[in-house]
């Protein structure tokens, strides 16, 4: 197993790193090329995947609540995930599947803050035997975790993604710990991330659905299970957080997720998953906002409209 970071995604992360150094995320160029790449990759989102890839919140809060935070971390607090109700749901995955995903991602807010963790972990090795079970920690808890979770790490083939914000931390203790116990750590790109893009909510709902779903990058992407339902993206699932909060009514209609408890096969999730849902109205691609600098949430509603 890769221990650091994939030769191939290290190039390429090489690659971006030093693109950015030239032309920073700030400058219009940046901007130019980011939207001219996801239009070339804009027919993907109606393709059809092969296998189940998506994406379950553990816990909703977080120890560290970025700017912007796509699943409202900052708004929430507590949000822990039942143990029995998630066992359900990926039961359900497990008869859907065969035992079989491309992916499943636990996250957060930060998972790691859920002091079952271990038992998730060993819950979804139970019905899902093959395919990648990760989970996507921001890494401050890492170094406190004792014996038995790097353990349960290797015994259920659990894969750790870092999310390296711009904070300190010891990411070659963390390194050499999960190659001591044989656990695979990558991140999603090499160095640390200063600047993120935003794409703003539309209050009035008045988007084009069609265009903002072909162009989103989460799109049949960052699906989104929750509490037996599964979303398009996670801004549907978690959206009652920005709409208490702030007295908002995005609203959720039944077309925008698929309640995987009356789903009759893997192939009717797919199918649902590669087509536009109504909360795309929702969200302005035209107005995708970039270089905002990470810092974390003043909890102010124009940190997401």
């Amino acid at each position: 197993m890769r221990k650091k970071i994939s030769a191939r995604k290290y190039f390429w992360g090489r690659c971006r790193s030093i693109l950015e150094k030239i032309i920073p995320e700030t400058s219009f160029a940046y901007k130019i090329i980011y939207l001219n790449a996801v239009k070339f990759q804009a027919k993907k989102r109606n393709k059809r995947k092969d296998k189940l890839f998506f994406q379950t919140n553990i816990v909703d809060s977080c120890n560290l609540n970025c700017i912007g935070c796509t699943v409202f971390s900052p708004l929430c607090d507590g949000g822990f995930a039942d143990l029995n109700s998630f066992e359900k749901d990926i039961k359900q995955i497990g008869i859907l599947t065969n035992g079989g995903v491309e992916k499943i991602v636990l996250m957060g807010g930060e998972p790691l803050l859920h002091p079952q963790i271990k038992d998730f972990f060993e819950i979804v090795r139970k019905y899902i035997k093959t395919g990648e079970i990760a989970i996507i920690t921001n890494g401050i808890l890492l170094l406190k975790q004792d014996v038995s979770f790097w353990e349960s790490c290797k015994t259920n083939d659990i894969k750790i993604y870092i999310t390296p914000y711009p904070i300190k931390l010891d990411y070659e203790q963390i390194i050499k710990i999960a190659e001591k116990y044989s656990v695979d750590v990558e991140y999603f790109y090499v160095g640390n991330k200063d600047f993120f893009r935003k794409l703003p909510l539309n209050i009035e709902g008045k988007g084009n659905i069609i265009e903002n779903f072909k162009r989103c990058t989460s799109s049949n992407t960052c699906v989104a299970l929750r509490n037996g339902k599964m979303y398009g993206c996670q801004t549907i699932a978690y959206i009652d957080y920005f709409n208490s909060y702030f007295g908002q009514n995005f609203k959720v209609l039944e077309k925008d997720y698929i309640d995987i408890h009356t789903a009759i096969s893997e192939d009717e999730i797919l199918d649902f998953m590669c087509k536009p849902l109504p909360f795309c109205r929702y969200c302005e691609v035209d107005s995708m906002k970039f270089g905002i600098k990470w810092s974390i949430s003043k909890k102010e509603i124009g940190e997401w409209v």
